[in-house]
């Protein structure tokens, strides 16, 4: 499957929002299963941060100083891209907080640490809808809401898959090892983006890819940062846990006449991806009942259909063209 990235704007004046919410804080922490100082202080950094709430954690593993670190080796130049993109290159463990570099001679295990950078807020959500077509494929979605007026701009959006914990022991003794880079669906800079600046707007960015027969696929797991492009400063994060990662049933890819659609329900909303579309494409919803409750004519390659007139209950959409049906699947509006 290749790689998808997608902007809708979803506009979503109904339900305007004008107050701020928590930033989360992003902890990048590049560390090297072959590096002995880091077994010494990574124990400690990891019982810090687990007594912190609200705090996401990636670990990226550099070539350098260990270039036969198993986990860098498994994708040596994103590892490396990312490490680079901070300027510190060349030495483990190293910490960046909310896109500042933390000085290498500062004390990991010290609650202090993280102290500068909670309890603060943010003009933008993020939210990640992550679904698994069996064991082979991914599709990342991002959802970006402006809920309170800013300026930010210039902006980039990071996004990448991580496997929550990997079981392998390197030469420093270090036996398990946590939120682990995989692989960057954004580039190791991420997107250039621009964000909605009206309240309540959304922007939805969809990435997928292929999943790689070393990692443990129910492990797999989606993060988001976004960052301004000139200072790094992290705007907001977030990630979702391995555990909620679910296949929609009913919302696979379908063609017929070589018209191709891929529909995905995010926020009670489907999310048309077309292709090869004909002149008469319409989209009806049904009720249990069989009544018809919504009915759309499609003209644009994608498009975002809200949902939230339908009360919660199960519905059945189908899809159709002036040559017959060839889309339908399930939606469940909650």
């Amino acid at each position: 499957m290749k790689k998808i990235i997608l902007l809708l704007i979803v506009i979503n004046s109904m339900n305007r929002v004008d107050a701020q919410v928590p930033k989360k804080v992003i902890v990048e922490h590049f560390t090297n299963t072959r590096c002995g100082i880091c077994a010494i202080r990574n124990p400690g950094f990891y019982s810090n941060y687990a007594s912190q709430s609200g705090v996401i954690h990636l670990a990226v593993h550099p070539s350098s100083p260990y270039s036969n670190c198993a986990l860098s080796m498994h994708n040596p130049s994103q590892n490396d891209a990312r490490t680079n993109y901070y300027g510190i290159f060349g030495g483990t463990p190293r910490l960046v907080i909310q896109g500042q570099v933390i000085s290498s001679g500062a004390d990991y295990s010290a609650a202090s640490l993280f102290a500068p950078y909670l309890n603060q807020i943010s003009a933008l959500s993020v939210k990640i809808r992550q679904t698994k077509f069996g064991t082979d494929s991914i599709r990342s979605t991002i959802v970006i809401k402006a809920v309170a007026t800013h300026t930010y701009t210039n902006l980039q959006l990071f996004v990448a898959l991580t496997e929550d914990t990997v079981f392998y022991t390197g030469s420093n003794g270090e036996p398990k090892h946590y939120d682990v880079f995989r692989k960057s669906l954004s580039g190791t800079s991420g997107n250039s983006i621009f964000v909605p600046t009206t309240v309540g707007d959304s922007a939805v960015f969809v990435y997928s890819s292929v999943a790689n027969s070393a990692w443990v696929f129910s492990r797999i797991t989606t993060l988001a940062i976004l960052q301004d492009a000139s200072t790094k400063a992290v705007i907001q994060s977030e990630n979702i846990p391995s555990t909620s990662s679910t296949l929609v049933t009913g919302l696979a890819n379908s063609s017929l006449n070589n018209v191709n659609v891929t529909a995905y329900f995010f926020e009670n909303k489907l999310i048309l991806d077309q292709k090869n579309l004909e002149q008469e494409n319409t989209l009806s919803i049904y009720d249990v009942t069989g009544k018809l409750r919504l009915y759309k004519q499609l003209s644009d390659t994608n498009e975002t259909i809200s949902l939230e007139q339908l009360n919660a209950g199960i519905y059945i959409y189908t899809i159709k063209s002036n040559t017959g049906l060839f889309k339908t699947g399930k939606l469940i509006v909650q």
